[in-house]
């Protein structure tokens, strides 16, 4: 309104905020920060970083943690001990000679990295009114986290020429940081915050050209009509009331589809499956490309995207051709509610509970398949262990699958009934991993499935990644909306961070599957509940 006046607070508020923009940064990370991405030192450009000398207390007790946990604390000590045996001395001339950051180095980024020892807490005398609340509000000193906030104090006095933000992927860390006053963020480097949601884009075609598209199975489109298109993006193409799935294959080329609405796929010895709807034949498409050799799919509970992807997988083990030769099954050991323990027996006993959903699908692939005894398998396995050709072995395998077996009520009584995909991993063509011992392996010929991938962290995605050399495929599931790990959220995990990298890359496809096909209650639960 013209002649209105703003408050004087708003402008005191307008003024400090331009104020603040002005300097320059000084982050103080939190070590869950550092646990999370162990490079995230050379992320922050040239700003000037902070470890308080309590975050390397916190990553020495994490130091023998088994698993990812573990191996991240040792690559940051490993990391700033070469830094600052080798590096080049630099500390901000406002710590100069007070001895309270007592390590300081340059960074490759052009930024400076600092190790704050926090002079308050070593002198008791200082005087100072951000640690006067500090003690009124937490006053237990001896806690790890408010003793990083009181560095973080320390800054902000000592620095009053930097903008000091407090980076902490710890909720509680953060809410306590702004009661306090301070500025606080979350580790922003691997936020995704653009991966399409809410299904598939379409393309509207005129008469002509969809015509074109359904009669030469694809069509060419002018650059406008794509340009906001990734390569290997799925679509829908349009005219009027008429609809068919595409896949967009760059240079305004638009592809129909390898299966069509009514063809389904047998599955060597089990089941004959047919896609549901238009978004599982999406996704069996990209299964069924060799070209693709990193699929990520999201989609939520009850959508198929493990059957279908399990069905595809062995298709192309079993069948004639023989793309892979053994297909690797794995999931994230993220807990439910309250944790049970260590669990007895071996490997593949262990990991069970956590795979279980893994044997519900293959029970229903193979539930055509007869079981057979015990000593007919234990035969079959003697004649194939004589063969060394893995081509071989599958091809006699097929052989003697077809061969009648028949039933022995006192023999099964004795032994047991064998399940009808045992077959599976008794010649190695199904073999199931645990995340924790991946690390330094090299698969080749793998078809590898990643069920609820939304709990990996970003450098465990690209640890398992990595792993596939020549001749395997990545198949990476997850529902973003389900996330069970700590510090993990809908933009920060393993599945989206690794599917916004690498979109758009000729031998990567993403899905998102939206349409639940379990049962009716399922997806009633899943949209509301």
């Amino acid at each position: 309104m013209p002649g209105h006046k703003k408050p004087l607070l708003f402008l005191k508020l307008a003024k400090q905020s331009k104020k603040s923009a002005a300097k320059e940064k000084l982050f103080v990370l939190d070590t869950n920060v550092l646990l999370h991405d162990p490079q995230c030192l050379y992320k922050f450009e040239e700003n000037t970083l902070a470890i308080p000398v309590e975050v390397l207390e916190e990553l020495d007790r994490k130091k023998s943690a088994p698993g990812e946990l573990g191996f991240s604390a040792r690559s940051v000590h490993r990391d700033l001990r070469t830094l600052f045996d080798r590096g080049e001395e630099a500390v901000p001339d406002a710590l100069e000679g007070k001895g309270s950051a007592v390590l300081g180095r340059k960074l490759s980024t052009g930024g400076n990295l600092i190790v704050v020892i926090h002079e308050y807490l070593v002198n008791g005398d200082a005087k100072s009114a951000g640690m006067e609340r500090l003690r009124a509000t937490l006053s237990d000193l001896d806690k790890m986290d408010n003793r990083i906030l009181a560095s973080v104090i320390f800054l902000q006095e000592a620095c009053p020429e930097y903008r000091v933000v407090l980076v902490t992927k710890d909720a509680n860390m953060a809410l306590k940081g702004i009661a306090l006053g301070m500025e606080v963020q979350d580790y922003m480097n691997d936020k995704v915050n653009d991966v399409k949601t809410g299904g598939c884009k379409a393309i509207e075609l005129s008469e002509a050209d969809y015509a074109r598209f359904i009669e030469e199975h694809g069509v060419d489109l002018e650059p406008g009509q794509t340009r906001h298109l990734f390569i290997n993006e799925y679509v829908y193409v349009t005219s009027g009331d008429f609809r068919e799935p595409a896949r967009y294959r760059g240079d305004g080329q638009l592809e129909g589809l390898i299966l069509g609405e009514n063809m389904g796929i047998q599955i060597p010895k089990g089941i004959r499956i047919n896609p549901l709807n238009d978004e599982q034949r999406m996704l069996m498409d990209a299964l069924l490309d060799e070209d693709i050799k990193l699929i990520t799919c999201c989609g939520k509970a009850g959508t198929g995207k493990t059957l279908v992807s399990m069905a595809m997988a062995l298709y192309q083990t079993l069948g004639e051709e023989n793309l892979y030769e053994r297909v690797f099954i794995t999931r994230p050991l993220v807990h439910i509610g309250k944790d049970t323990g260590a669990l007895p027996g071996t490997l593949e006993e262990k990991m069970a509970p956590y795979i279980a959903p893994f044997y519900d699908n293959l029970e229903v692939l193979f539930s055509n398949r007869k079981v057979t005894k015990r000593d007919e398998a234990e035969s079959a396995q003697a004649q194939l262990d004589k063969i060394t050709s893995n081509r071989k072995r599958k091809k006699a395998m097929a052989k003697l699958a077809k061969q009648p077996t028949s039933h022995d009520k006192d023999d099964e009584e004795n032994s047991g009934p064998r399940k009808p995909y045992q077959f599976l991993f008794d010649f190695g063509m199904m073999e199931v991993e645990a995340m924790t011992f991946m690390r330094g392996r090299s698969l080749s010929n793998t078809l590898f499935i990643i069920d609820e991938a939304q709990n990996l962290t970003p450098h465990e995605a690209k640890t398992v990644v990595s792993r596939m050399a020549e001749g395997s495929k990545v198949i990476m599931l997850g529902a973003p909306a389900q996330v069970d790990s700590m510090f993990l959220d809908t933009n920060s995990n393993g599945l989206v961070h690794t599917a916004k990298r690498l979109r758009g890359t000729e031998i990567t496809a993403h899905l998102e599957l939206v349409t639940g096909v379990r049962s009716e209650l399922a997806d009633l639960a899943a949209d509301l509940l």
